[in-house]
């Protein structure tokens, strides 16, 4: 193993390895956008190119969306509720304005995140389990975080967060081995863990396991109050940078003129839909539901526990990594070795903790884990091989573990890089849903081109309508969660608030079109009855249910169903239209 206290020079296979790793990491997560480069650059290196890109699901596109207002000159939590720290949205409106409100954009965003976060646990390899770690590492964090059933190839925020949090982690075994440079690395630790928070409030779970670490680092003959005083440096070094980037994000929010608006949103309703949230029909219990997360909510989980056939369980692409990951966890915990491996093993079952604490247990919650997971996997391959004398058990141990990588590995390519593009979402990801989403909001977008600033209103999670239409939402209320859902029709201290100013946006704006996805409560079922007709391309169903258009444009907007299975694909990843909302510091 390496030892803590050098910075030995890096070998060069080691860093070769790295390089490698980082070119097949970008092109492997290319698969998932094959059709858009082959339709704009002529070119796609992957065995299976056909149909579209995967399309944006109900969080990427309700990101994309706010990026897109954001750059127009809406505020954030003020004109887009969301419950989320700021950083994330920050983030995406950064890719839509370097690449526009387009899919390839949004495709796009997370390999930077993906790439640094492959170097670092390439790094922390090498610090606690020498060459063979670091490129094995890498190579791991690389197709865990591709995972289409952990939805790794697309843009969730968990790979930002994994980013700054694993940084935060490799800034904490640095300073263990750098007394001279302790207060810049726990400065630097601190501030790489203030933005993961900063993207989701879950990530300060991390906040107690990096306390304890800067407590237990190695320190050198200092005794009584020298010690003492060496140890509130480093718990204040800490904490100094952990601070810092939340008070830039407050002073900007507070330079915009919503920090109630980002306080009640963040806070008060960030914490709301952690806690009354009912579990969905059927769902299993707590008890199990940790393992078999949102399959499917008829009651069908995955083995041991049944089978699923609409929502897949988040483990098929990746469950040999998951088994041999724990005993190689517990071996990173308790075994040979020093602060570093000790303080990889805390964050990574705090990393768990982060995807059981909100209690919903949608599938790319599970990255969250996967750098310690992968850094676990890969020192315990390395130690089990290295060990001396060499025993025959040992040489068992590493060969099983082997042969759980090469047993991922082929699932990643017989479910991944064989699967077409557009297919990944179909089979892995809900069903037929987003594919029929983007059809319909480029129809949307498409048949109200000539109107004058036309409207969507949606209650559910369709956010793909709004992206690919290009419309704005009736209100800053554009995304149902399940705490809405829940309590539209019911007393609650943050949701009642939210239905009433919703509803008074309904009436102020009477949108052209309303997507409803959710049964609609009594104030909306009345709404829509006075003005709006039932739409023939989304039929409404007894219940409210449908695609329902105000009374004076029902006429302009009549499409047979039979319109949308005909429509033709647009290019793979073309923008939806510009909205009209786009002053002149808009988008093209």
């Amino acid at each position: 193993m390496a030892n803590l206290d050098t910075s030995p020079r890096t070998p060069a296979p080691a860093l070769i390895g790295l390089l490698a790793i980082l070119a097949v990491t970008a092109w492997w997560r290319g698969h998932t956008i094959g059709p858009t480069l082959d339709a704009r650059l002529g070119v796609a290196p992957y065995p299976v190119v056909r149909g579209e890109s995967e399309p944006l699901d109900c969080d990427e596109a309700a990101y994309a969306y706010m990026a897109r207002r954001l750059i127009e000159g809406d505020r954030l939590y003020a004109d887009l509720s969301e419950n989320k720290p700021p950083l994330g949205y920050w983030i995406y409106e950064g890719a839509v304005a370097l690449g526009g409100p387009d899919e390839l954009a949004i495709r796009l965003l997370p390999i930077p995140f993906v790439l640094a976060s492959v170097a670092i646990v390439w790094w922390l390899g090498l610090r606690l389990g020498g060459p063979g770690a670091a490129v094995l590492s890498g190579l791991l964090c690389a197709l865990l975080s591709t995972d289409p059933y952990l939805y790794g190839n697309g843009a969730q925020l968990e790979q930002a967060i994994n980013c700054f949090s694993v940084a935060a982690l490799a800034a904490t075994v640095a300073a263990a081995g750098s007394s001279r440079r302790r207060g810049a690395w726990l400065v630097s630790a601190g501030v790489a863990l203030g933005l993961a928070i900063l993207v989701k409030q879950v990530a300060a779970l991390h906040v107690p396991v990096f306390v304890v670490a800067v407590l237990a680092l190695p320190r050198q003959g200092e005794p009584g109050e020298a010690g003492v005083r060496s140890l509130l440096r480093s718990l204040g070094a800490f904490f100094l940078g952990l601070v810092a980037p939340i008070l830039v994000a407050g002073a900007v929010l507070a330079a915009q003129g919503v920090t109630a608006e980002a306080f009640d949103d963040i806070v008060r309703h960030g914490r709301a839909l952690a806690a009354d949230v009912s579990p969905e029909p059927n769902a299993p219990s707590p008890a199990i539901r940790w393992l078999t997360g949102n399959a499917d909510p008829s009651g069908n989980l995955p083995p041991p526990f049944g089978t699923s056939d609409y929502l897949v369980w988040w483990g098929l692409g990746s469950w040999p990594i998951w088994l041999a990951g724990l005993p190689s966890l517990i071996w990173l915990a308790i075994g040979r070795g020093g602060f570093g491996r000790r303080a990889a093993a805390a964050w990574t079952a705090s990393a768990v903790l982060q995807v059981l604490a909100p209690g919903l247990y949608w599938a790319h919650y599970y990255l969250l884990p996967v750098p310690g997971l992968a850094l676990s996997v890969a020192v315990a391959v390395s130690d089990a091989f290295a060990a001396r004398p060499r025993r025959w058990w040992s040489t068992a141990i590493g060969l099983g573990l082997l042969s759980a990588i090469l047993a991922f590995g082929a699932i990643q390519i017989r479910d991944y890089l064989l699967v077409p593009a557009e297919e990944l979402t179909i089979r892995y990801k809900g069903g037929r849903q987003w594919v029929e989403l983007r059809k319909l909001g480029r129809l949307l977008g498409e048949q109200t081109a000539g109107w004058d600033d036309p409207r969507l209103h949606i209650w559910g999670w369709q956010s793909p309508l709004l992206f690919y239409s290009g419309l704005d939402a009736a209100s800053r209320h554009f995304f149902t969660n399940n705490l809405m859902r829940d309590y539209a029709d019911r007393p609650h201290p943050v949701v009642s608030p939210r239905i009433d100013e919703l509803m008074a946006d309904l009436r102020d704006t009477r949108p052209e079109l309303v997507f409803v996805a959710y049964p609609p409560f009594p104030a909306l079922r009345e709404f829509l009855s006075s003005g709006y007709l039932p739409s023939s391309l989304v039929p409404v169903s007894p219940d409210g249910r449908g695609l329902w258009i105000r009374e004076d444009r029902w006429a302009d907007l009549q499409l047979d169903a039979d319109r949308l299975r005909r429509s033709a694909p647009a290019s793979p990843g073309r923008r939806p239209r510009r909205s009209r909302r786009s002053g002149p510091g808009g988008l093209p």
